[in-house]
């Protein structure tokens, strides 16, 4: 404060010294006024106009989002999601006891590493084989899409019956 009282003191000797006319002082700080309010102004049109561009681009969101909406029926995604809890169902549940009244052996395919001499650089050519199982194979992808679909289904219980 008294560091900007200082340089205005400062200032008003030099316009002393000087002899500046003070029509002149009062014509430059006018200018000066203007120049800031006129930017300021500018600035604000400016925010203004970007602010409506960004409403512009949230409606033709919208809109687009509202068409797809419209063209794809609620009731088809339902249906798949439903399949897929059914086939789901099914390799789970069903299959194994289907599978093990029928008595139909699955082979798998499995690739083992071969024996590799000097560090891999000789040999090491993979070996596939077929293997004979007795009985259903359960993949971890099917637990882990059981599982991701009894927590939505539980998780979307849930919420609905906090409503």
């Amino acid at each position: 404060m008294i560091q900007n009282i200082c340089q205005f003191i400062i200032i008003l000797y030099c316009i002393y010294i000087c002899m500046i006319p003070v029509e002149l002082i009062s014509m430059a700080a006018g200018s000066i006024t203007g120049f800031i309010f006129k930017y300021a102004a500018q600035r604000a049109k400016e925010r203004h106009d970007n602010f409506q561009l960004a409403l512009q681009g949230i409606e033709a969101l919208d809109k687009s989002r509202n068409a797809a909406v419209d063209r794809v029926s609620i009731d088809a995604g339902k249906w798949v999601r439903r399949l897929i809890v059914v086939s789901t169902l099914f390799g789970v549940i069903i299959a194994p006891f289907v599978l093990s009244l029928l008595n139909e052996p699955i082979y798998v395919q499995v690739d083992s590493a071969a024996r590799t001499w000097f560090f891999g650089l000789f040999g090491g050519s993979p070996e596939t084989y077929f293997v004979r199982i007795d009985g259903y194979l359960m993949i971890p992808e099917v637990r882990q899409t059981l599982t991701a679909i009894v927590g939505f289904y539980f998780g979307s219980s849930t919420v609905s019956s906090t409503k």
